[in-house]
């Protein structure tokens, strides 16, 4: 036994499909409830990596040394900012600990844009401005 289903009807059924209406909107869920902006530092100055709260609030370039690792998180992006005279470990470990931090935010899914200092000094300046 065989029949045909008109294309139209076909059609009509897809288009239907890919309505939103019944969707959750999960990009709601996912956006953070405190924007405050929030700089942190990775660094193995005392001999072991540490990544702490450097700065809540206002953020300026004065704030970054080019001896360690910088993360800001302006929650609606992620920035690295890496100093000149960061250590190997400090390089390395930087997504990692980005990472952890960003899994235990209610903005986990952000954009990640690294900066090195020398290279991207507008961007970062950008950044720390608006």
């Amino acid at each position: 036994m065989s029949f045909t289903i008109p294309l139209s009807l076909l059609q009509q059924e897809f288009y239907h499909a890919l309505t939103e209406d019944d969707v959750p909107d999960e990009a709601e869920n996912m956006k953070p409830k405190d924007l405050t902006v929030e700089l942190f530092r990775l660094s193995d100055a005392s001999g072991n990596l540490t990544f702490k709260v450097e700065k809540i609030g206002s953020v300026s370039t004065s704030d970054l040394d080019s001896k360690d690792v910088f993360i800001v998180d302006t929650k609606k992006a992620v920035f690295f900012w890496i100093g000149l005279e960061t250590s190997v470990a400090e390089r390395k470990n930087t997504m990692t600990y980005a990472h952890k931090y960003l899994q235990k935010t209610d903005h986990q899914l952000l954009s990640v844009t690294c900066l090195s200092e020398g290279k991207h000094d507008r961007q970062i300046r950008m950044v720390l401005s608006a």
